[in-house]
């Protein structure tokens, strides 16, 4: 079971990688440079050997002459090694960033293009919370891995062989001794910091999305006297997030204990079983600084170890989030461009959301440049046909067509193209009025222009006194009332100048006159289009070629106004509601 868990793990961290552009020139000019320092750090401690092998015996004496060459090389490669090591760190941090960039993309990549349902069945912020974070784990990890692991075994590797050349084997037992007890602390150590880390990103993640959540109601909060419940339930998350970081502070201690151990352990064996070789006569001098001088730096690299280890457990957890992601479902269609609008029809479309029956068995037809639209009571599923409309969702059972054919077998892209969507609450997003308006558009739009819709949508003089069309709208469009964001997203709906409008809700947040005024200037500006319209006020789409009844999901009734409130109880008690909620 752990072996095919390990052997997915590494497929999901292989297929991870294939997912990112690696900038692969700093990636090899670095790996060359530590390769290099590698090579440099063998060859200081022999050139320092053979100074202990020198005999002077006169000031001007070729020996003196060779030490200073020897002096003048050490200097050289000393400061090959430093220099070298500044380029390499900078470059490494260059070629990690691009890295982590690369991975930050691939992700946002994703999610963006992620079916309504697969975003809806996890929380935004928690996966993007995590996204940010296990990116970086994963980066740190590749780049150890790619960079400074070969040269690290080169480095090793060719000690183990300049030391068993010393032709004594207790000299190489001394360093093969030290190995298990690095890589058991790394062991350790690398199960704790997992564990540890893991509690602690989680924590961070549901503490993340708790505050979003909450900060974004505020107002909620507020009205019903809920802060101190809330400042509560928050302390009770900071609480469970301080509990981690406990964890993960003390599984830090311990690692930098356990390095210690590490460091102070393999050079008390490598200096005694040294010193006992030199004072017993079975080694020179020479050999010792040798032996000496190479130890050093390898328990370093052995010790460096535990970092791999460490970074590649944080990876572990990293890549499997990441993975989880970057294998849902995309919002894809077929390989058709949907070029002009046609009649729509459902087929006998049925739909589930959340184990529960939105739609049964619908079917209608919607006639090319006709006004359709689509009442009933709240959770008929009314959205859900709009939604199922734009592929947001795919029916269960029956079909949709555009024309004869099936909506799914189009390019998604040029499908959307078609439409003009304003859905319920007309969302908006940080940035200028400008920016609201122009969102989505294929097309530039000049300042008189956008001045002229914002005058049809009677809102042309609050953003004048607001500072025109750059006007910051904030965060969500949250400095403008629900009516206001409202009465722009019609305008921009109305921009977008497709052949086919969908209009869910459009005037909900209007009083009665503003409602029919904006009724009036869809019909105006999309008049000849195709208009489906989800109404809540039945007096803005009497005028409509057809209108389809809906409850609890059936098809209760379908054609024009006379008709319906002729023969359609459903509708009747629709138009009996809307009045006495006028009066």
């Amino acid at each position: 079971m752990t072996e095919t868990r390990n052997q997915s793990i590494w497929k999901n961290f292989i297929h991870l990688i294939r997912q990112i552009r690696l900038p692969v020139l700093f990636l090899a000019s670095a790996f060359l440079l530590n390769l290099g320092k590698a090579a440099i750090e063998l060859t200081i401690p022999e050139k320092i050997a053979g100074l202990a092998d020198l005999e002077f015996t006169a000031v001007n004496s070729p020996v003196v002459k060779t030490a200073v060459s020897i002096c003048l090389t050490l200097f050289a490669l000393a400061l090959a090694e430093f220099v070298g090591g500044l380029v390499s760190t900078y470059i490494t941090y260059i070629a990690k960033a691009r890295i982590h960039r690369n991975f930050q993309a691939a992700a946002s990549r994703k999610v963006f293009s992620l079916t309504a349902a697969e975003a809806e069945a996890r929380d935004p912020k928690e996966f993007i919370s995590r996204i940010t974070t296990d990116t970086g784990f994963v980066s740190d990890f590749l780049i150890d891995l790619l960079v400074i692991e070969i040269p690290r075994l080169y480095f090793i590797t060719s000690t183990l062989v300049k030391v068993s050349r010393m032709g004594n084997g207790s000299l190489l037992l001394g360093f093969i001794l030290i190995i298990p007890v690095i890589v058991l602390g790394a062991l350790w150590s690398g199960r704790v910091t997992y564990k540890s880390q893991t509690r602690l990103q989680n924590s961070i993640a549901r503490l993340t999305a708790r505050l979003a959540e909450k900060v974004e109601h505020v107002e909620i909060i507020k009205a019903y006297n809920k802060t101190e419940d809330e400042i509560a339930d928050g302390d009770g998350f900071i609480d469970e997030m301080k509990a981690a970081q406990k964890k993960t502070t003390m599984a830090a201690a311990f690692n930098q204990l356990i390095a210690n151990i590490l460091y102070a352990v393999p050079t008390l064996i490598i200096m005694t079983a040294g010193a006992i070789l030199l004072l017993g006569g079975d080694i020179t001098t020479a050999q010792f600084i040798a032996y000496f001088g190479l130890g050093a730096t390898y328990q370093k690299y052995i010790a460096d170890h535990l970092t791999l280890w460490v970074l590649g457990k944080k990876a572990q957890g990293a890549t499997l989030r990441i993975s989880e992601i970057l294998t849902l479902n995309e919002d894809s269609g077929g390989e058709q461009k949907a070029g002009r609008p046609d009649d729509l029809r459902f087929e006998h479309v049925s739909f589930s959301r959340g184990g529960t029956k939105t739609l049964s068995d619908v079917s209608f037809t919607v006639k090319n440049g006709s006004k359709f639209a689509i009442v009933g009571g709240s959770g008929a599923g009314k959205s859900t046909l709009l939604n199922l409309i734009e592929q947001f969702y795919r029916p269960e059972q029956g079909r949709i067509t555009l024309g004869g054919v099936d909506i799914r077998e189009f390019e998604i892209s040029s499908y959307r193209n078609l439409f003009s969507y304003l859905p319920q609450n007309a969302p908006g997003f940080d940035g200028t009025v400008r920016d609201f308006l122009c969102y989505g558009s294929g097309t530039p739009h000049s300042d008189e222009e956008l001045n002229k819709f914002l005058k049809e949508v009677d809102m042309l003089e609050a953003v004048e006194l607001n500072g025109g069309l750059d006007y910051e709208v904030g965060p969500g469009a949250s400095k403008l009332s629900g009516g206001q964001r409202q009465r722009l997203a019609v305008a921009r709906m109305l921009l977008a100048g497709t052949k086919m409008v969908l209009a869910d809700e459009a005037t909900s947040a209007l009083d009665y006159e503003g409602s029919g005024r904006i009724a009036a200037l869809i019909d105006r500006y999309a008049a000849g289009k195709t208009r489906i319209i989800v109404a809540h006020d039945l007096s803005t789409v009497q005028d409509a070629d057809t209108i389809l009844v809906l409850n609890k999901g059936r098809v209760m009734g379908c054609g024009s106004h006379e008709e319906l409130k002729n023969c359609c109880p459903e509708y009747r008690s629709l138009l009996s509601a809307g009045e006495g909620a006028k009066q």
